[in-house]
């Protein structure tokens, strides 16, 4: 667990507290306000960091560049591209609720270039009893250019080589 705290008291403020830790993945910020003492206000803010570690827990669903899909590309010099998310995904939840989660992909299965490195594909949603708990843009990983006159000539040379190796 790591710890983070900024303490304050006055006469009219009485004893405060800011403190943050880090639990599983899950990072928690408790703040009191008006404690009568210094032991209370480090209690009370002891208390609500167990509280919430006891109930919440972060739930991930993805990270930054995982790849979701393959993609087929038509009319590109490559014939497939890597649909991968554009940021890490996840949520704050109450635990045991994970299970209820329902993932929704929109996403074509095929594409044609040109494809620049970025381009938002598709998004994928993840919803919780019918609310939205976060959304993700689904990019392409690289760039795929278009075929052309050179490029299709070029295709077909290294086609015939490997047949005649062959």
């Amino acid at each position: 667990m790591q710890l983070g705290l900024k303490t304050g008291s006055t006469g009219l403020a009485l004893y405060n507290l800011s403190a943050s830790a880090t639990r599983d993945d899950l990072s928690l910020i408790a703040v009191v306000m008006k404690a009568p003492s210094t032991k209370v206000r480090f209690a009370e803010a002891q208390k609500l960091l167990d509280y919430g570690f006891s109930t919440f827990s972060f739930k991930q669903f993805g990270k930054k560049d995982e790849v979701i899909k393959t993609l087929s590309v038509t009319k590109g010099v490559s014939s497939s591209v890597d649909a991968i998310l554009s940021d890490n995904a996840g949520t704050l939840i109450e635990k045991g609720k994970d299970k209820n989660i329902e993932q929704n992909l929109i996403l074509d299965d095929s594409i044609s270039a040109p494809i620049s490195s970025g381009q938002k594909l598709g998004e994928i949603s993840f919803t919780l009893d019918g609310k939205l708990l976060s959304t993700v843009d689904i990019v392409a990983k690289n760039n795929v250019d278009r075929l052309n006159l050179f490029t299709m000539l070029k295709k077909v040379i290294y086609s015939w080589i490997d047949l005649l190796r062959s």
